[in-house]
């Protein structure tokens, strides 16, 4: 018999019998916070104005700029160089900057991507050249819309928080060589955000069409405060 998770997920049947594949092990709940807007400065935060001021005759139809980041506490990581996830709406602004700064307010790294016909989650991956993350070191990481290059007080920010955690560094192998769904909840066990996050959104990928991936996605957002997702879909994503 087969028992369906409080975040959508299929439990794994009884020995002997056959777990399509579509099927996905149960993960641990956890308790959501509440609701609330977090401002400017707060992980997974955004400002007041969330779309440039070219966009604002434009139907307010989308939740604007989202970092996917806690709302509550810095999201962690098992990962050196970390994937982040950022839900970008419609604008007709050409570009964005994405940066990281440790907990002194230094730069670690920046660079910036190409907006041009580009919406829905973008995926930026911390590339080989950027320095690792310290383990216990809190960073602040944040993706800014360029409305105008000539007038940067324009631009449009989210920001987050993000922190790598000491783990066994076997234990972690073994969860990088587990199928993916596996992964999902290994590192959901694990407490780390953004490991959990980013596996996720990979599933989304090699399974579009299942559902209990998508409700499972918008059970964890909503467990790490970032509720104005819960509609969203899922897009393709895009990497610097």
């Amino acid at each position: 018999m087969q028992s369906t998770s409080p975040f959508g997920i299929i439990a794994p049947a009884v020995a002997g019998e056959i777990v399509p594949q579509q099927q996905m092990i149960q993960l641990t709940q956890s308790n959501p916070p509440p609701r609330k807007n977090p401002s400017g400065t707060a992980s997974g935060g955004r400002r007041d104005s969330i779309v440039c001021p070219q966009d604002a005759a434009m139907p307010k139809t989308d939740a604007g700029l989202i970092a996917l980041s806690p709302t509550t506490k810095p999201g962690t990581t098992l990962a050196e160089r970390p994937s982040f996830l950022v839900y970008v709406p419609k604008t007709s602004a050409k570009t964005a900057e994405f940066s990281l700064r440790d907990d002194n307010g230094r730069g670690v790294y920046r660079t910036t991507l190409d907006l041009t016909n580009t919406s829905g989650i973008i995926r930026l991956n911390l590339p080989a050249q950027a320095p690792p993350l310290n383990v216990g070191e809190q960073y602040t990481w944040s993706f800014a819309v360029v409305c105008d290059p000539n007038r940067r007080l324009n631009d449009r920010f989210v920001t987050g928080m993000v922190q790598r955690i000491e783990f066994d560094l076997t234990r972690l192998r073994q969860i990088q060589q587990t199928p993916l769904r596996e992964r999902v909840v290994l590192y959901q066990k694990a407490d780390v955000w953004y490991d959990t996050l980013t596996a996720l959104f990979e599933l989304q990928q090699t399974q579009p069409n299942n559902p209990s991936i998508q409700t499972t996605w918008n059970e964890f957002l909503q467990s790490g405060g970032v509720s104005a997702m819960l509609d969203k879909t899922l897009s393709q994503p895009s990497s610097p």
